[in-house]
């Protein structure tokens, strides 16, 4: 198959055996190993006469990790990250969900019914010929309904993600990737198969080094930044993100969450010689569906970076003000889960089927798409619909680089809404900011400000940690 990321990475492998493809902490894999190793598990998963199926692993960042995702795909099977953390109970959950067949996992700590070892001796595997719809990987996210829900994504999806990855720079076999998410969170694919799919670095910070980004950095020489907005937040607050902090970066690429234009600008200053995409899309469609290279003016778009526009063979429609898209990256749906699927995506008379993000955005004169908020925040008070986001849009653009997070708590009185901050401010200067630029009823009830904004696995803003704190003072 065209494009399949596997045959990428078998031609990155044979045209460059002895570089280095994966760097973790202080060991490091060249892609003859690394080949060799992923061959090996994928020769002990043909073993089992297993036809296409799942296969978890917890997702620690370790070599035989990395070696263990692309010996599932070698062997056609689909991978099924695990959180590395546990606990226990949620990966039993996770397992029950995915039906996964076979574990790897070197600890014996994860429970499956058939547990595959990773050694990295072992016959070369025989090649398995993938089919687009064959899936790839699966990934969980939070359910509105308290149950995990599993995004099923398949070979041809990823094979088209990476295809426009791989146009979005320049990128060279000399390039050093960094890997900063966590191997449950979708844009980590991209860290790994738009290097391996042209021969070049993968770089994994060790434990520590991961609340140094900037140290990592120029430890490693890493000359592709990818990251959430969070990691700006990190490093400002740390005194880190300081003027030419990050001089090997010539990419930098942003997904995951709103991206901030004074953080655009203090990474600019870390990293003068960085050009700077913001990219965007929901899990359903494949890591990324939209880009937008931040230009030399970013101050021109306002307070929030731009979402651009879709990647070539892709559509998209903005009905009652949520985009909703199409095309080749879109997922297949959920793991049994029609409830789910019949909410998220639609047909149309035609018979094209779109997945409803439930992102609100705005399209301009130039056909750029601009992210205004999620729909599924929206709360009512005083009888007013309220976007949080709109809250925190104007709160920022007081802030001047700090991060803030607006949540909607319930009381006797009804829905208040509380705003956390991250950055010293004065508050009543604030208010007052607020008062100018929102009616009444948007004002938040409290203002309360945190050395940090508390932060999932994946990098993004802990909104269910923030309503615990404001439900105790």
């Amino acid at each position: 198959m065209t494009g399949d990321v596997i045959e990428l990475f078998r031609a990155a492998a044979h045209a460059h055996p002895h570089r280095v493809a994966l760097s973790v902490g202080d060991e490091s894999l060249t892609y003859e190993q690394l080949d060799r190793w992923s061959d090996a598990i994928a020769a002990r998963l043909g073993t089992l006469s297993l036809s296409p199926t799942r296969v978890a692993l917890p997702a620690r960042k370790a070599p035989h990790t990395y070696a263990a995702i692309l010996g599932i795909l070698k062997a056609r099977c689909a991978y099924v990250p695990l959180p590395a953390e546990g606990p226990a109970a949620r990966w039993s959950v996770l397992l029950e969900r995915c039906a996964a067949r076979v574990v790897v996992d070197p600890t014996g700590e994860v429970p499956g019914p058939v547990r595959l070892d990773v050694l990295p001796e072992g016959p070369p595997a025989e090649p398995k010929g993938a089919r687009p719809e064959d899936e790839a990987y699966i990934l969980f996210t939070s359910g509105s309904t308290g149950v995990p829900k599993g995004v099923r994504i398949t070979r041809g999806n990823l094979a088209a993600y990476v295809q426009h990855a791989r146009t979005l720079a320049p990128f060279t076999a000399e390039d050093r990737f960094s890997q900063f998410f966590a191997l449950t969170f979708d844009l980590s694919v991209h860290d790994l198969f738009v290097p391996w799919s042209i021969g070049a670095q993968v770089c994994v910070p060790g434990d520590a080094e991961a609340l140094t980004p900037a140290a990592f950095v120029r430890r490693c020489g890493i000359t592709v930044w990818f990251s959430a907005p969070s990691v700006l937040a990190l490093m400002s607050r740390t005194r880190t993100l300081t003027a030419g902090a990050l001089p090997s970066v010539r990419q930098a690429f942003f997904c995951g969450e709103a991206l901030p234009m004074p953080a655009v600008e203090a990474f600019r200053l870390a990293a003068p010689a960085a050009k700077v995409t913001n990219l965007y899309g929901p899990t359903e469609t494949t890591i990324a569906i939209s880009a937008y290279p931040l230009p030399g003016n970013i101050r021109e778009h306002g307070d929030i970076a731009p979402i651009g526009r879709l990647f070539p063979g892709h559509r998209h429609r903005i009905v009652d003000g949520e985009l909703q898209v199409t095309g080749p990256q879109l997922s297949p749906g959920y793991v049994n889960d029609p409830g789910a699927d019949a909410a998220a995506f639609i047909l149309d008379d035609e018979g094209v089927r779109w997945y409803r993000t439930g992102d609100r955005v705005e399209e301009d004169a130039h056909g750029i798409l601009h992210f205004r908020g999620r729909r599924d925040d929206q709360v009512k008070i005083l009888g007013h619909r309220v976007e949080p986001g709109e809250v925190d849009a104007a709160v920022r653009s007081f802030l001047e680089g700090g991060d803030c997070a607006t949540v909607p708590m319930n009381g006797p009185s009804g829905t208040r809404l509380v705003t956390f901050i991250d950055a010293p401010c004065d508050r009543a200067a604030l208010l007052r900011h607020l008062q100018e630029h929102l009616p009444a009823y948007m004002l938040p009830d409290r203002i309360i400000a945190l050395d940090a904004l508390p932060l999932t696995a994946h990098g993004k803003v802990d909104r269910h940690a923030l309503k615990a704190i404001a439900a105790h003072g």
